[in-house]
């Protein structure tokens, strides 16, 4: 199994039979930020797109596919499938279980030979900046949602932390959930104050848009199929339902009054919705997005889970101090199993044989038996238990009191015995002295399934934990931002069918690159070619409809405490030399930060006329404030347009107005 840190972990590999190149990393380059998007490279064609050797008595082929459906319209930046097939030289049989590992890098020289191969795919595995590769098939990504206006995107396996920190998305507004598409290119972002759900592009790392829901969208859960997403809005009565592709909504489901949880049941062919202040539970087709039944339960539900094992969903009830037993075949209530009031959060183990029920009033966990609702194990003195997660073999307990994380064996719940708790320091904070700290998912298996990544708001940090390990192995800095919840983005090969293993690429630029391939189970490296070759005539990516400029000096200074006005121009972009309709302010969205992190404000600009728009603030600490427009009607979404930057310096007897007339 793949490690997720192997500059922490990974012993050095012995190689043989290698072929791969070496070359010098490029120099990073940051474009101006105000200045007009660069023009697009030209696209590429893909010739000579299938690389084949063999070695040691295996038929190893590499292909780069686009993923457009027109092969005409290859661009180095557009992601294509990475596809190695891997079969019996002799027999042609395909090999499968052989968890690859692969790079790309574009060649600057001559062919590699032998040694370089081996320094580099060491240097790939430690994680080193020195020789990073153009393309890394193994990355797995954590996304954090923030407790500003942001997402941060960490790379865990580079070696060094100062550069773990990947890259930050800006959003429209505060989020209150996220989630992630199946297929781990699309982040699904609840943002309650702009009644809207942010779609982001996780390969860019940008919104791409912002869609309008109901009142104060709080949950998103994405359909186990991918093919849908729903936003429980927790303002009105409403679910959304949309297409998790287009975003266009599909469904607006009235299910009550109240915070909405939402949980998929029946084989993902039932979604069961509860509503905080409504008397039932609603069942709704998948399929059809129709209402099945109503099951009659009481208000005051706050937590939801299924189990296809059990057959049953299970409802926790605070106020009452009750768990509800729904039996999923007939869509009615089973039973009521009375516990301590308080119990909040319930939660199925990934075998759905018990169900975790979590009360923090009472700083107890309640493990029941999923068959038959009866309490197994009872564990006090959790110091507010709130949320838990799993491995296959553990669970994860956080206390919102205590900064620990307490670990159950999972294997223990079937023995009479009350299984034994053991715990984790995590931080030095207890979550609770973060900002609604209560309201996240921190907890994120790590792909080894041996282990966690446990977000500390209090810290303001992620910690790397190894089953067992008396305490954690990393530490991954947030950069000044609480952690509220977590999730993992594979971006590993996968063997789709036998012997073929795949993952999503973007490689960048053209020319001919080695792509270095090591099988690890069976102490082989080896290195095919992929060239990509530009192609001439080939349209490019249509801008946004809207053009961004700063009007105000970017190289002046504001003072702290002292309002102070920016002025830029939004206008319209033509389409076949017809005139464009002025920008409605109504239509802008402003957005003023600290960077990187800090102040938030956002808003709509003041129209100035000529297409002339401003917005004004008041910086509250010095350092670096970023403006940033969007306009969603014109296919010009927050994170779309160049952003414009101004400092702000302790306040002293200099104008931002004097140093833009110099």
């Amino acid at each position: 199994m793949r490690s997720l840190y192997p500059a922490l972990l990974a012993a050095p590999l012995a190689l043989t039979a290698p072929s791969c190149g070496q070359r010098a990393p490029s120099p990073a380059s940051s474009p101006s930020p105000i200045a007009a998007p660069l023009p697009a490279p030209p696209t590429a064609a893909l010739p000579d797109p299938e690389s084949h050797l063999e070695r040691d008595g295996l038929a190893i082929h590499f292909a780069l596919k686009p993923l457009s459906a027109d092969p005409t319209r290859l661009d180095p930046r557009d992601e294509h499938t990475a596809v190695f097939t891997i079969t019996d030289a002799k027999t042609g049989a395909p090999i499968g279980g052989l968890a690859p590992l692969a790079w790309m890098s574009r060649r600057d020289g001559p062919p590699p030979d032998d040694t370089a191969c081996r320094e580099k795919i060491k240097s790939y595995r430690a994680g080193l900046l020195s020789t990073t590769p153009d393309v890394d098939m193994n990355t797995h990504l954590l996304w954090t949602l923030n407790d500003d206006s942001s997402l941060s995107v960490i790379n865990p396996q580079v070696a060094f932390s100062k550069t773990k920190l990947q890259r930050v998305v800006s959003l429209a507004g505060r989020g209150a959930a996220f989630a992630m598409h199946p297929e781990g290119d699309t982040v699904y972002v609840t943002l309650p104050a702009a009644r809207s759900v942010a779609f982001v592009d996780a390969r860019r790392g940008l919104v791409t848009t912002n869609v309008p829901v109901g009142d104060t969208p709080t949950q998103v859960v994405v359909a186990p199929d991918g093919r849908t997403v729903w936003i429980g809005n927790d303002g009105d009565d409403t679910v959304s339902v949309l297409d998790a592709r287009s975003g266009v909504p599909l469904s607006t489901l009235r299910v009550g009054r109240g915070h909405h949880e939402i949980v998929f049941a029946n084989r993902q062919r039932d979604a069961w919705i509860i509503s905080r202040d409504a008397e039932r539970a609603v069942v709704v087709d998948t399929a059809d997005l129709e209402v099945l039944r109503e099951v009659e339960i009481g208000a005051g539900a706050t937590s939801i889970s299924a189990s296809d094992t059990a057959s049953a969903v299970y409802v926790a009830n605070p106020a009452r101090g009750e768990m509800l037993l729904l039996d999923v075949e007939h869509r009615t209530l089973a039973g009521r199993i009375p516990l301590r009031p308080g119990v909040a959060t319930v939660q199925f183990e990934p075998r759905g044989r018990f169900a975790f029920a979590l009360n923090p009033e009472a700083d107890e966990l309640t493990i029941l038996d999923g068959a038959t609702g009866q309490p197994r194990h009872t564990l006090s003195h959790l110091a507010r238990p709130d949320v838990v997660a799993f491995t296959p073999t553990f669970a994860y307990v956080r206390s919102l009191d205590a900064n620990r994380v307490s670990l159950l064996d999972l294997a223990a719940l079937e023995r009479p015995d009350t299984p034994a708790v053991v715990d984790v320091q995590i931080g030095q904070r207890a979550p609770r002295e973060a900002r609604d700290a209560a309201q996240g998912a921190p907890i994120v298996a790590l792909p080894e399934g041996n282990g966690a990544i446990i977000g500390s708001p209090g810290d303001k940090a992620l910690y790397y934990y190894v089953e067992g390990m008396m305490a954690p192995l990393g530490t991954l800095l947030n950069h000044g931002r609480a952690p509220r919840s977590v999730l993992l983005e594979d971006r590993s090969l996968h063997e789709k069918r036998p012997g073929v293993y795949e993952t999503t690429v973007r490689v960048g630029s053209e020319g001919m690159h080695d792509v270095a391939l090591l099988l690890g189970s069976r102490r082989l490296a080896a290195c095919l070619d992929a060239k990509v070759e530009p192609s001439l005539g080939t349209p490019a990516t249509p801008p946004p409809g809207v053009t961004f400029e700063p009007l105000f000096d970017t190289s002046a200074e504001a003072e702290v405490g002292a309002p102070v006005t920016l002025r830029f121009r939004a206008t319209p972009t033509t389409t076949g030399g017809a005139s464009a309709a002025p920008l409605d302010p109504a239509h802008l969205d402003a957005l003023i930060f600290r960077f990187p992190s800090g102040f938030r404000w956002s808003g709509a600009p003041q129209a100035e006329g000529d297409g002339a728009f401003s917005v004004t603030f008041t910086p509250t600490h010095a350092g670096e404030y970023r403006l940033m427009v969007g306009v969603d009607a014109r296919g010009a979404p927050m994170g779309t347009l160049p952003w414009a930057k101004i400092k702000a310096r302790p306040r002293r007897d200099v104008a931002v107005e004097e140093s833009a007339s110099r």
